[in-house]
């Protein structure tokens, strides 16, 4: 049964509906390889939309340029604490729900928020079109690449959402979930508290990471979000990783290595990308390491974004 609400007019209002097949083409995969874990969110959240075109995309792009005018917060080891009081309160979200899952989500995820999309600007029916598709690719990425993994750690887990679904389609693995922020820590332990789940959490600084920290035996490693606020300074980790030797390895990240600087609809996000110091370089590094026989790229793929810039990129790769 479907979530959705009754509309009047909905069909001229919302012209447009991401399907399952739609799905799988931004997944760069086939609709016979989308599981029913993905299916079933398909069916049941809201995914109509309408593209922006005329006047309300200029107003859009106005709406870009003009906080690329402004001075903006870069990225980096300094905002540390920015991060902790971010969790905290997340933290205290989270007691206050009564130990409610959705209140997770990290609240840089804005509902009702204008989505990049197939190179468009688009508005959705549902406020919360941004989360449900991000449900939907993590799904997928977990059934797809993570499915022989005894241990998955995703580094930079902030909030632990991204662990939560993960040990929700897979309650059989053992999963470990490391970030810098203390109050990360404090949260899973809630999680794991008030849910039952067994997360184990660490400390862990992706700018200096510990080499005593040692993967287990063909395990999977994601990040979601998290190179992104490592601008350049990516190689230490990167070295952690392909000491560690993971069977797999999944970033969902921005990645302006796969932007068109001829295109203003790419370009603009470049241009915040670089105002903001986020990930930079991360790609075309993982293509040298290829071209030198060091790892093996198994699929790079754009899939949807938020007002500046696509955050929901990912690539996928292996140690040699």
């Amino acid at each position: 049964m479907s979530n959705r609400p009754p509309t009047v007019d909905g069909e001229q209002q919302w012209p447009s509906d991401l399907t399952a097949m739609d799905f799988a083409r931004l997944f760069g995969t086939t609709l016979d390889a989308l599981p029913e874990v993905c299916l079933e969110v398909i069916r049941e959240r809201d995914f109509r939309y309408r593209v922006l075109s005329g006047g309300e995309r200029d107003e859009i792009f106005l709406d870009v340029f003009k906080a690329l005018s402004r001075q903006l917060e870069v990225a980096g080891a300094h905002r540390i604490k920015a991060w902790e009081e971010g969790w905290s309160e997340t933290l205290a979200d989270f007691r206050n729900s009564n130990f409610d899952l959705s209140t997770l989500v990290p609240k840089f995820v804005r509902p009702d928020a204008v989505i990049r999309l197939d190179g468009n600007y688009i508005r959705t029916a549902a406020a919360d079109f941004e989360t449900g598709f991000v449900t939907v690719l993590r799904r997928w990425l977990f059934d797809h690449w993570f499915k022989d993994a005894d241990h998955v750690y995703e580094f930079g887990c902030g909030t632990g959402h991204n662990l939560v679904e993960l040990a929700q389609q897979f309650p059989d693995k053992h999963l470990h979930g490391l970030d810098w922020a203390t109050a990360s820590q404090q949260i899973i332990c809630e999680i794991n508290n008030t849910h039952g789940f067994g997360i184990e959490c660490d400390q862990f600084d992706l700018m200096s990471p510990n080499s005593g920290y040692v993967l287990e035996p063909g395990s999977g490693v994601f990040t979601v979000g998290t190179l992104e606020q490592m601008g350049t300074n990516f190689g230490p980790f990167l070295e952690y990783v392909l000491k560690g030797r993971p069977n797999i390895c999944v970033n969902v990240e921005v990645l302006s290595e796969t932007l068109d600087q001829d295109n203003l609809f790419d370009y603009v996000a470049a241009r915040y990308i670089e105002k903001r110091g986020y990930l930079n370089g991360y790609l075309k590094q993982l293509r040298n390491l290829e071209s030198e026989g060091q790892i093996a790229i198994l699929q790079v793929q754009r899939t949807f974004g938020s007002l500046f810039h696509n955050g929901y990129e990912f690539v996928v790769w292996r140690p040699l």
